[in-house]
């Protein structure tokens, strides 16, 4: 084997391998300046302005993973999990924040540390045919990397057909094209690929969601296998909470490009603490045909991450939203819908603070909000929508107006972004 490729093996368990710090990755919703440009007859001046707005896909991420671990990172599609992964990987370029492997900053490196990282780091996409070129038998696929790092065609072809055979496939299939595989034997070869250079991370986005049950199994316990056998360290990307129970040793639960709960797997998946975790759990179907059918309180769509919600960005779709003393859940929305319109100019305050009050709220407010309500209609009146903000801040619930930090709930490692203390979560079974 050439020495570019041997695998570093320090055995450093109490460093990590792999550490995210802040990490943001955004992408302007348009492109090009004729792109960014739009039209606003409203505007002072100039009818024409810039559209700078982005899809925060991924928004500030941390995270370490140690040698020879799987972390799993979970959520709804749309969350940001594979652009995280391929933010990691290099294939998108981040935004913000720091990505060190192997204690070296990724993202300042120069022509032959990016060599070094992509010897060290190869991942497994999810569609193995798209992933694969049609044109091109597997044998020279699977070499490609030890290609670029140097070896010699009798070395390349050697290792190939060893690796085949390291994934359950036959070393004469060396010269076959992809389309002569089924779906799980091509993800096969996408292992076979990502091991070949010997990397030290695999990072896997949801490598067995085409394929079906039985294949999936086989998939899952050949990685488990090769991690065994070589040491493998894998951030396992997938929306699949059984997959992620039986591959991670720990899980980090994705939302809108945040993580919102992170800690070991088994704690995770029987003492989770934030909503959108347990929504997640209990919409999984038991497979116990003795057991209570469990009915999901989780409703309605990912936010946009273009513009996401303020505060928790899962306060909108929240079954335990924290509500303000002396409010009920109707009151509470229709503060919010007036605090809405005052915030975005739209108050319609013709007529007396009281006149305001009724025309917008048919539930009785706490006595405070409803003093803060006509004071606010009278800032609106005169055009002050800085005051009027102002005067109903101190009623706003903490959910859609601070932005939890992730604390830690038991344990070193078992942490939640979540306004809810950890005394208010009901027991959990799943």
């Amino acid at each position: 084997m050439s020495s570019s490729v041997e695998r570093r093996r320090d055995e450093a368990a109490d460093e990590p391998l792999l550490s995210v710090d802040g990490l943001k990755t955004h992408f302007p919703v348009n492109s090009g300046i004729l792109g960014s440009i739009e039209y606003d007859p409203d505007a002072d001046g100039l009818p024409f302005g810039i559209d700078d707005s982005n899809v925060k896909a991924v928004d500030g991420v941390d995270f370490d993973l140690y040698p020879g671990e799987t972390l799993g990172v979970v959520g709804e599609s749309g969350c940001g999990k594979s652009t995280l992964a391929r933010t990691v990987v290099g294939l998108e370029e981040p935004t913000d924040g720091v990505i060190r492997f192997d204690g070296r900053d990724v993202t300042e490196f120069e022509s032959e540390d990016d060599q070094w990282f992509r010897e060290n780091v190869q991942m497994v996409f999810q569609d193995p045919m798209s992933s694969l070129n049609p044109r091109r038998k597997i044998g020279k696929i699977i070499a490609d990397p030890l290609e670029a790092a140097g070896w010699s065609a009798e070395e390349r072809e050697s290792r190939a057909v060893e690796l085949l055979e390291q994934v359950g496939l036959k070393g004469e299939y060396y010269g076959r094209y992809p389309h002569e595989f089924s779906g799980g034997q091509r993800q096969r070869i996408n292992l076979a690929r990502a091991l070949s250079i010997n990397p030290d991370l695999v990072i896997a986005d949801e490598p067995v969601s085409g394929l079906d049950m039985s294949v999936q199994a086989q998939i899952l316990s050949l990685m488990n296998d090769l991690q065994a056998e070589y040491g493998l360290t894998y951030l396992f990307i997938t929306h699949d909470l059984g997959v992620v129970r039986n591959m991670a040793d720990r899980v980090a639960v994705m939302y809108v490009g945040d993580f919102v709960e992170t800690g070991p797997t088994e704690q995770l998946f029987t003492q989770p603490h934030h909503p959108y975790t347990r929504s997640l759990l209990e919409a999984v179907p038991n497979p116990d045909p003795d057991a209570t059918g469990v009915i999901a309180e989780l409703e309605g769509d990912v936010p946009s991450p273009t513009d996401p919600p303020s505060g928790c960005k899962f306060h909108t779709r929240c079954p335990a939203f924290v509500l303000p003393d002396g409010f009920t859940e109707e009151s509470y929305a229709e503060f919010a819908d007036f605090r809405d319109d005052v915030a975005t100019e739209d108050v319609d305050a013709v007529g007396s603070p009281e006149t305001v009050v009724e025309s917008y709220f048919d539930r009785e407010l706490p006595s405070d909000a409803r003093r803060a309500v006509e004071d606010a209609a009278e800032a609106a009146a005169r055009d002050d929508y800085d005051a009027a903000l102002e005067a109903l801040s101190p009623h706003q619930s903490v959910c859609d107006s601070v932005q939890p930090e992730l604390e830690r709930i038991s344990g070193p490692t078992h942490l939640s972004a979540c306004h809810l203390p950890t005394d208010d979560r009901e027991e959990f079974q799943w």
